[in-house]
């Protein structure tokens, strides 16, 4: 007879929402005591503030700010990543999995938990880049309501993300491995893909489902044509690019809980 595991010692299979809740809180806890979740938080607030003030100079207020947390969400998915492997990294993962009743429930409730810091990474960027567009003493003119929409569009971005991050931390564990994985891919694969494949229609039509540009076209998809004259077109809808995000996140969220589910602990 095998000997039983993590998952099968006297726990219940149900889920409920109390448990994950309570799990989440949990999670909560551990994080708030920890320096990750701020020291990762203010270079993108930094980021924000130097990018959207910086480009605000040039008019376009909407697009200047959706460019600058284009790239703080960068900061999400770090964390997210780092979150994920921390336990790994101090060896406290089986203490954490045997307080679980199954590792796919605290896999959720991690995912749960990085998603509502990723919103908080997307406030507070938020709030530093509308910042660095008032330092530059630009007006607003009509570009209020599309830099508001690009705000409160960013937020859902910022949670998939950060949830992106934690599969890719679950799935290599090692934090160092980690963050160079989204590094590499974030700063120079896709990078790369999308200026080989712009030679083809074909192949650069699929690009514009690629996770970071899927983002970059949401992103420009809330801040409206007027601005532009009606000379500026987005590609694709908003909406359509926000889902094709959500489910690279729903990606990363199943294969995150596999890899938990199936990978030897002792």
């Amino acid at each position: 007879m095998s000997a039983p595991t993590l998952d099968t010692v006297n726990r219940p299979a149900a889920w409920s929402v109390g448990e994950i809740r309570d799990l989440v809180r949990s999670e909560f806890r551990k994080t708030r005591s920890t320096s990750t979740w701020w020291a990762v938080l203010i270079p993108a607030a930094v980021i924000s503030l130097l990018l959207a003030w910086n480009s605000a100079k040039e008019g376009y207020l909407a697009a200047n700010l959706a460019q600058a947390l284009d790239f703080a969400i960068l900061f999400a998915t770090l964390f997210g990543a780092l979150y994920a492997t921390a336990e790994y990294r101090h060896n406290t993962i089986v203490t954490s999995y045997l307080n679980a009743a199954r590792r796919p429930k605290l896999a959720v409730a991690q995912m749960i938990l990085a998603a509502l810091v990723g919103v908080v990474y997307g406030l507070v960027s938020v709030v530093a880049g509308f910042g660095g567009l008032l330092l530059s003493r630009t007006g607003f003119d009509g570009d209020l309501p599309w830099v508001l929409t690009v705000s409160a569009g960013s937020l859902p971005l910022f949670a998939l993300w950060a949830v992106v991050g934690v599969g890719v931390g679950m799935l290599l564990r090692s934090q160092a491995v980690a963050v160079l994985a989204v590094l590499l891919y974030t700063m120079l694969i896709e990078n790369v893909a999308v200026y080989l494949a712009s030679d083809s229609p074909v192949l650069d039509k699929i690009t514009d489902y690629l996770p970071r540009v899927a983002t970059a076209y949401a992103l420009s998809g809330f801040t409206g044509g007027e601005q532009f004259g009606g000379t500026f077109g987005v590609a694709h809808a908003w909406w359509l690019m926000l889902l094709v995000v959500a489910g690279y996140a729903a990606v990363a969220m199943l294969v995150g809980i596999a890899a938990v589910r199936r990978r030897d602990l002792t």
